[in-house]
C-alpha cells in the first residue's frame, strides 16, 4: 500500500522537490491556501469528494495539491460545473479571508477557472452570450490562433458574461469560507503540522460530509482498484 500511495504521488503531484524549501511565510500561505480547496468542496454537494491534501512541493511548480475520488460520470450539470469552479477558486478565497494580502499562487487556478468559464458560455449552452451555438477557444497550450466565427460585440457580450459569472462563484466562494473560518483554520493548522492530511483527518474537523453517500476514503478506493481483475493482453502473432 505504501509504494502504491507513492507512486500514485508521483504521477498526481510529480516528483517531491525535497531541495525547494519555503518560508516559515510561504509554507503557511500553501497551507491555507489547500486548506481553502479542501473545505471549499467539503461543503458544495457537486464538488469530487476530497481524499487527500498535501503541502509537499512536487512538480514543476505546484507547493501544494490535493487528491479527488474520481467520478464515473460523461456528462455535467450547470450546478456541477459551478462547484467545481468555487473549488478552484477557494485557494484564492482563503487567502483573502485569512491574510492582509494574496499571492501568485492561485495562478493555475484562475487559468482553468478561465477555461471553464469561457467553455461554459461559448461551447455548452449554459449562458446567453453565444445561446445554443458553439464557438472554438484557442487552446492557450499548444498557442493555437483561433479566428472567431462572431462579431466584436457578441465577444464583449461573452466577455461580460464570463466575468460575471466567476465574480459571482468568487463571491459565493468567499462567503462559504468565512462561514467555515474557524474550520478552515483548524485543517490548515493540521496541514503545517503534518504536512499531509487524510479523508479521515477531514471528519474529524468538519464532521461527516453533507453528501456522503458517494464517498470513499483513499484506502477504500485502493483496496477496490486492486481485487478488480487484471485484463489479459493478448499477444499478436
Amino acid at each position: 500500500m505504501e509504494h502504491f500511495e507513492f507512486a500514485l504521488d508521483r504521477i498526481i503531484g510529480g516528483l517531491e522537490k525535497k531541495n525547494l524549501v519555503m518560508t516559515p511565510e510561504e509554507k503557511r500561505t500553501v497551507a491555507y491556501h489547500e486548506a481553502g480547496h479542501a473545505v471549499t468542496g467539503w461543503f458544495l454537494e457537486h464538488a469530487l469528494p476530497l481524499l487527500k491534501v498535501s503541502i509537499v512541493p512536487r512538480g514543476e511548480a505546484a507547493l501544494g495539491y490535493a487528491q479527488y475520488q474520481p467520478q464515473e460520470q460523461s456528462l455535467m450539470s450547470t450546478e456541477q460545473l459551478k462547484d467545481m469552479m468555487c473549488m478552484t477558486l477557494g485557494g484564492r478565497a482563503a487567502e483573502e479571508v485569512f491574510f492582509d494580502t494574496v499571492t501568485t499562487g492561485a495562478a493555475d487556478d484562475f487559468r482553468k477557472v478561465t477555461q471553464m468559464a469561457y467553455q461554459s458560455v461559448t461551447q455548452y449552452g449554459f449562458g446567453k452570450a453565444a445561446g445554443l451555438l458553439s464557438f472554438p477557444t484557442a487552446d492557450q497550450d499548444q498557442g493555437a490562433q483561433v479566428v472567431r466565427p462572431y462579431s466584436n460585440a457578441t465577444a464583449d457580450a461573452i466577455d461580460r458574461e464570463v466575468r460575471s459569472t466567476v465574480d459571482d462563484l468568487y463571491t459565493r466562494t468567499v462567503q462559504l469560507l468565512r462561514s467555515k473560518k474557524e474550520q478552515a483554520a483548524k485543517v490548515a493548522e493540521l496541514l503545517l503540522r503534518n504536512e499531509v492530511i487524510m479523508y479521515d483527518d477531514m471528519v474529524k474537523i468538519l464532521g461527516e460530509r453533507p453528501f456522503k453517500p458517494q464517498d470513499r476514503t483513499f484506502e477504500q478506493i485502493t483496496k477496490s482498484a486492486e481485487k478488480e481483475p487484471k485484463a489479459e493482453v493478448s499477444q499478436k502473432s
